[in-house]
This record gives structure tokens, C-alpha cells and sequence, in this order.
């Protein structure tokens, strides 16, 4: 929910203080002291409309950012409060006191000492709401500033029962968090829709590895079927790095990680990460599949808890189908009595979860259910193409 209104509430607070300041810039330079009475007297009405705009745009930012003080998440958060303050400090009682001066006429020295310092506070504010426009649209995807790289397919692999990994040429200089995604573009084979052709993926593989990796089920879509039939050494190209679905800086926090099948890309990639940097964040990944054959990067994620004293594994399937291959598995869903019987505080910790857009919502709705606040929640969906 906060995904889908923050963005609306963020763009209409901007529009309205661009229609405050716009309509009083245009009246005082070319309109008459009717035009400038009828401005000044219309603008507390506005109110109405940007005062809830704006709270529910710093709310749900907030509760999406989880946290979070770094990267662009956390430049969004911190300009937050300079806006509320501005807004209430500076732009409401200016606004009132200028419409009750220009409702009895009065346009003196004063009227137009406050009408300077609520045009220059209106157009700090704009400044900062456009700001965090940019990046929210950069969070998204939706504002591409990173130059296209191409990359060459370099090897493939069958990681668990339709599901296959595929590794790429990392070009030079390129950095990135584990856990964040590329735009991957199928330079052919894909038809020749560019939406067919590219796709927003996670790179599973840790940023100090010498190539990067993909994983994904193979479907009978078109763009699945084209990665899928893609001869070594074809080329592709990428854009990015996105995203902020990334480890919290803060080691004294433990960090949950929820995992439903393909969900387990941007988690493997951050415990080869901690591993590799020997971080002290305690992590406990629960990963749920169907069946065992389900489970991609299993031996790995086993190897990685044994190497890593910090870091714990407890997969789950939902039928015990397959013969037994090394350490068992738990049955049954990941659910609230499964969590507790596993994490010593439930309400300790940093969630992070992410799986087909069913299974994420599943896991809010029970992290809610047992008291974790939204701001120790970070999730991302992945869906079917």
C-alpha cells in the first residue's frame, strides 16, 4: 500500500505548492490587487489538499524506507523533516498572514517582506520535493542515468528443478550492493517489442566477484524463452545498478531474511557479501520452496552457514517428495509459530523478504500480526514474465 500511495501523495504535494507559487509569482508581476486578493484568499483553501498530501507522502516514505540513512533512501528521509519544518514554521503562517492583509487591501513594506521570504521558502520547498522525485523515479528504474553496458554470456547452469542461472562478463569499474538489479536487454531473440526484450533482474552474484549472476525460472514467456536459448558468448546489454533492497548498515541489528523460490537471489547475494566481508551482522535466512528440487543455490546457502558463524540457514519445503539429500528440511509454510520457534526476539530484528507477489504479502501481513513495526519491514516482489 505505501508503495503505491507515496509517489501520488509525494506529486500532488509538489503540484500544489507549484500552483501556489506560480499562481502568486504570476499575480504580483502582472496582475492587479483584485487578482493578488483573490490569489492570497484562495491559498489557505489549498491547505486542505496539501497538508494531508504531504503527511501522507513523509508517512509512507518513512515506513518505505525502513530505516534506512543511507544511499537515496535515506537522502529522501533526511530531507523530509526540512520540508515539514519550512511548511510549518515559514510557509503556513505566511500565507495566512498575507491573505488577511490583502483582504482589507493593506500592500505595504511588510506584506511584501513576507510575500519575499514565502516565495523564497516555497521555492526551497519545491526544490527538495523535486528531489526526492528524481530519486524515487531512480529507485524505481523509471529515471535511467547509468550508461548501458554490454556484457557477454560466459556460462549457464541448471541451479534446481526449471530454474537456471546464468553468469555474465562484469565490465571494468562497474560497483554495485549486493542485492540490488539491472535492467538485462536481449540484444536479439526476443521479437521486437523492446518490452519482450528486457527485464529488471537481481543479480545474485556478491560484489567482489569477478562476474556477475542471474537466476531465474525459465517460463514460456518470451523473454524467458530467449535467455534461455542464448548460446555462450551472445551478447546483452545492461543498465544500473538499482535499488535500495540492501543490508542495514547497523550491526547490532539482526537482519531476517524470508525467501520464497526465485525470492532467494538478492539474499544469496548479501551472504556471500557478509561472508566475504566477515560482517558481524547475525542473519537468519528462512527459505520456502515446494518441493526440495525447488530449492536453488541450496548446498551453497548449507556451505555458507557452516563458514559463516553469524549467519543461519532454515529451509522449509512444502512436500517432502524428493529422496533426502544431506542435512533435512522443515515442513510447512513460514509462519508466525515457525518464526518464533526460531528467532529469540521476533521483534529484534530488521525483515527483509521478497518471492512472487502472494507470498510477500503473506509475510507482511504476518509480521504485522505479531507487532513488527513497517519500518523494520523491507520487502521486494518477483514476478512471473
Amino acid at each position: 500500500m505505501a508503495k503505491a500511495i507515496h509517489p501520488v501523495a509525494g506529486a500532488i504535494g509538489l503540484l500544489t505548492i507549484a500552483t501556489f507559487w506560480l499562481s502568486t509569482a504570476f499575480s504580483e508581476l502582472f496582475g492587479s490587487h483584485a487578482l493578488v486578493m483573490t490569489v492570497k484568499a484562495a491559498i489557505p483553501w489549498g491547505f486542505l489538499l496539501l497538508i494531508p498530501a504531504l503527511a501522507i507522502a513523509g508517512g509512507s516514505g518513512f515506513a518505505l524506507a525502513g530505516g534506512a540513512k543511507a544511499g537515496l533512501v535515506g537522502a529522501k528521509a533526511k530531507r523530509m523533516p526540512f520540508i515539514a519544518v519550512n511548511g510549518v514554521l515559514i510557509l503556513i503562517p505566511a500565507a495566512l498572514f498575507l491573505a488577511s492583509k490583502a483582504r482589507v487591501g493593506e500592500f505595504d513594506a511588510m506584506f511584501y517582506a513576507v510575500q519575499a521570504i514565502e516565495l523564497i521558502a516555497g521555492a526551497t520547498n519545491l526544490a527538495l520535493l523535486g528531489l526526492n522525485m528524481r530519486d524515487g523515479l531512480k529507485l524505481t528504474g523509471r529515471l535511467q542515468r547509468t550508461r548501458s553496458r554490454d556484457l557477454k554470456l560466459t556460462a549457464r547452469e541448471v541451479v534446481a528443478d526449471g530454474t537456471v542461472a546464468f553468469r555474465f562478463t562484469k565490465p571494468a569499474g562497474f560497483a554495485y550492493r549486493a542485492g540490488q538489479n539491472i535492467a538485462l536487454n536481449l540484444l536479439d531473440g526476443a521479437g521486437s517489442d523492446a518490452k519482450r526484450r528486457s527485464r529488471t533482474l537481481t543479480l545474485a552474484s556478491a560484489p567482489h566477484e569477478n562476474d556477475l549472476m542471474i537466476a531465474t525460472r525459465i517460463s514460456e514467456s518470451a523473454f524467458k524463452r530467449a535467455l534461455d536459448a542464448l548460446p555462450v558468448g551472445s551478447g546483452v546489454r545492461m543498465t544500473g545498478p538499482y535499488g535500495e533492497f540492501t543490508l542495514h548498515a547497523d550491526p547490532a541489528r539482526p537482519a531476517v531474511f524470508l525467501a520464497g523460490g526465485i525470492g532467494i537471489t538478492p539474499f544469496l547475494a548479501m551472504t556471500r557479501d557478509a561472508a566475504h566481508r566477515k560482517l558481524r551482522h547475525r542473519i537468519m535466512l528462512f527459505y520456502a520452496n515446494r518441493r526440495p528440487r525447488d530449492a536453488a543455490f541450496l548446498d551453497e546457502l548449507r556451505h555458507l552457514e557452516t563458514a559463516n558463524p553469524n549467519f543461519r540457514l532454515i529451509a522449509t519445503v512444502a512436500e517432502q517428495t524428493d529422496p533426502p539429500q544431506g542435512r533435512s528440511l522443515e515442513t510447512g509454510r513460514i509462519d508466525e509459530e515457525m518464526l518464533r520457534r526460531n528467532v529469540p526476539d521476533v521483534l529484534a530484528p530488521v525483515y527483509y523478504f521478497a518471492g512472487p507477489p502472494a507470498m510477500a504479502k503473506a509475510m507482511r501481513g504476518m509480521l504485522k500480526k505479531i507487532g513488527v513495526a513497517e519500518k523494520d519491514m523491507r520487502s521486494e516482489e518477483f514476478y512471473g514474465y
